[in-house]
């Protein structure tokens, strides 16, 4: 039986639509065997006007789901938080793309759960991934990639907290430490995987990041 993902995602605002990236994550999901419900906030040809919520996010809904991915943005728009965290704690699995980290920031049990705030992001440039686990299940024989896309930098990220699987030097507006983009930790009982990259879907498309997505999933789901 395959594996259920509520896929969540989108944006009141336009520069995190939901439908550039729905192809991308739905061809992940298929090319490791999970069936793929997608609901969030919708741009009718990606003007300013927007339709839908976060509302699937309840216990009633979450019950039917082995995992939720979330690309949303902002304030909870119906999101019911508790529900969400109460659905990982008791096993589900917790996939958080890019803005994921941009989510739901006054909910501080939901940010220590998916391992990180964002605080800013420099210009869009060309991010170099390095693994710093190799042995990983996720990582084990992926090569290292680039991709253009936006780079989050975080408040409330501490590295005792999560198991980080890549990182990039490729800013260096920080200083010399590298910049954390990916990681996993467990909340409860549930899986946590969070991927940094994703704001274009350019970057979503690549084969880089479709290996590294789909390894993430399935790490979540416990099929490897």
């Amino acid at each position: 039986m395959s594996s259920r993902v509520l896929f969540v995602g989108g944006c009141i605002h336009t520069f995190h639509l939901l439908e550039p990236a729905i192809p991308h994550v739905i061809h992940a999901m298929e090319a490791i065997g999970a069936e793929t419900q997608v609901t969030g906030i919708f741009h009718q040809d990606g003007g300013s006007d927007y339709t839908g919520d976060y509302s699937a996010l309840n216990a009633e809904t979450l019950k039917e789901f082995d995992a939720v991915t979330l690309f949303t943005t902002g304030k909870a728009m119906g999101a019911d938080i508790d529900a969400l965290l109460t659905f990982v704690r008791g096993g589900g699995a917790l996939i958080g793309i890019h803005c994921a980290a941009d989510s739901f920031t006054d909910n501080a049990e939901y940010i220590a759960a998916i391992g990180g705030k964002f605080r800013t992001h420099p210009a869009p440039l060309e991010v170099e991934v390095e693994f710093t686990d190799t042995e990983h299940p996720i990582t084990q024989g992926l090569k290292p990639f680039t991709v253009l896309d936006e780079l989050y930098l975080y408040n409330d990220y501490h590295p005792e907290r999560v198991h980080l699987l890549a990182q990039t030097r490729s800013y260096d507006g920080e200083g010399t430490d590298p910049i954390p983009v990916c990681w996993t930790r467990t909340e409860g009982e549930g899986r946590v995987f969070y991927l940094s990259l994703g704001h274009f879907p350019e970057a979503m498309a690549s084969e880089g990041w479709q290996a590294l997505f789909q390894r993430g999933v399935r790490w979540a789901l416990r099929e490897i």
